[in-house]
């Protein structure tokens, strides 16, 4: 029996769990006493990828800081063979299906404070405002939403054509509603609302995401590639009927 042979062994009863401790060495050593230590370093290795894919699955499409991943894996309550919140954000990529992005709490929770890490608002050489990133974007990240209220497209159509040319103000239609201005959190400028256009660089796509029960319709902005540190932030607006990318969006600028 070989080091694999014994090892299948053993997980048929002590198979590798989020919170089992790792078989003793009588277990494993009459499953294999040439191997017994053989086992328990796979034991353990596999026992690390399954709680580093456990807390990666937690943040979903959203790339967690530091100390927030260090603070839930403490939360858990193991007492051994934790993995590191470096370790775990060393290699990380988005996971979990675009379609279920919105339903990540840790998402939810951003939407509602509006508190977006990784973004900075800057002056940009010939557009005014911008919104730069000030840390690496995987590709499919989530990287902020698109904020304000959801009202019909006939209430949008009418505050758009009474919004005087010089005032600022910000719509983003979709289907047959649009969001509008942000009335929710007084004295801050959403991220979203402040990036840029670009039909050919655009480096952001605009998801829209509608609740299956109850709830508001989200617009979330995902990165189309890998965005680094100090890229201007950009996406479509979908002005033009040919630029539109299959999700039935495009926005009005500076009504």
């Amino acid at each position: 029996m070989d080091v694999q042979a014994a090892f299948d062994q053993l997980l048929r009863t002590h198979p590798v769990t989020l919170d089992g401790d790792i078989p003793d060495k009588t277990a494993r050593s009459q499953t294999s006493g040439r191997f017994q230590r053989q086992l328990y370093d796979r034991w353990l290795k596999a026992q690390m990828r399954m709680r580093v894919r456990h807390v990666l699955s937690h943040f979903g499409r959203r790339q967690p800081t530091e100390s927030r991943v260090d603070a839930w894996i403490r939360n858990q309550g193991w007492k051994s063979n934790v993995p590191s919140a470096a370790s775990v954000l060393k290699d990380w990529r988005p996971v979990g299906s675009v379609d279920t992005a919105v339903d990540s709490s840790h998402i939810q929770e951003l939407i509602h404070n509006q508190k977006w890490k990784g973004l900075v608002v800057m002056d940009i050489a010939g557009k005014g405002k911008g919104v730069c990133a000030t840390r690496q974007f995987q590709a499919g990240e989530v990287v902020c939403d698109y904020h304000g209220p959801v009202v019909t497209a006939t209430e949008g159509q009418r505050i758009h054509s009474s919004t005087k040319e010089e005032e600022s103000g910000y719509m983003f239609f979709f289907r047959n509603s649009h969001k509008s201005e942000c009335a929710c959190h007084p004295g801050i400028q959403p991220f979203g609302r402040l990036i840029n256009h670009s039909h050919k660089k655009a480096n952001l796509r605009p998801r829209l995401y509608s609740p299956a029960v109850g709830g508001q319709d989200v617009i979330l902005l995902l990165a189309l590639n890998r965005i680094n540190d100090g890229e201007e932030l950009l996406f479509d607006y979908g002005v033009q009927r040919k630029s539109f990318r299959g999700e039935g969006l495009r926005t009005i600028e500076n009504m």
